[in-house]
């Protein structure tokens, strides 16, 4: 009986020191980091709502588009290019009690060519013009200057909003149609009709690397 009450004794301590080094294992945890949840994500068509981060918190709105006309954002010169723009904007709302990247991602998922688009807030717009603003913050005026923007280099980094806790914001979606891709489809009189666009904003800690498309 006294080596069992003994064996009681060391597996008490065990337990004991078990829960104390755990206990001190979180609490030097980053705040940021510790615990995930699911977002609670409301998704109402035009609002992202978002609180304790889970790697997927995730706001997908899927549209029909058509445009007027398709427009070339590489020429300096296209006058009319704001005017070919689509134009979505998202309420975006951090209900969260830490800080959050918003990243977007815009995808054609039908079979028509030569969608491009571009994501920003009004605080970088210039002049309330979409091809001033490409221009100003594009570290080249084509496609991979607009890609490098839109997604990183690495394909899961790029432009994002950031948002501290209790912080809503505005996020708007430029698409067009680039004339390039799709000039030989209007010499046959074919319409720009029917884009079928999926946008997609992922919500993510404050940190490098968060992101995977």
């Amino acid at each position: 009986m006294a080596e069992m009450s003994k064996t009681k004794k060391i597996l008490a301590c065990i337990a004991s020191l078990t829960l104390v080094l755990c206990v001190g294992y979180f609490s030097v945890m980053s705040p940021t980091s510790a615990w995930f949840y699911d977002s609670g994500v409301i998704d109402s068509g035009d609002s992202f709502v978002f609180g304790s981060l889970s790697v997927n918190s995730r706001f997908v709105s899927d549209k029909s588009v058509s445009f007027e006309a398709a427009t070339d954002f590489t020429d300096e010169n296209e006058i009319f290019f704001d005017d070919m723009v689509h134009t979505d904007t998202v309420n975006v709302s951090n209900a969260g009690n830490i800080p959050a990247r918003v990243y977007i991602d815009v995808k054609n998922v039908g079979e028509s060519k030569g969608l491009r688009w571009f994501a920003y807030t009004d605080s970088v717009l210039v002049d309330s013009s979409v091809k001033k603003t490409l221009k100003n913050v594009l570290d080249s005026l084509d496609d991979n200057g607009l890609s490098s923007y839109n997604i990183g280099a690495d394909s899961n980094s790029g432009w994002y909003v950031l948002l501290q806790p209790g912080q809503s914001e505005q996020i708007k979606i430029a698409t067009w149609i680039q004339y390039d891709d799709v000039k030989n489809e209007l010499q046959k009189n074919n319409s720009l009709s029917g884009y079928d666009v999926e946008i997609t904003m992922t919500a993510t800690q404050d940190i490098d690397g968060a992101m995977q498309r």
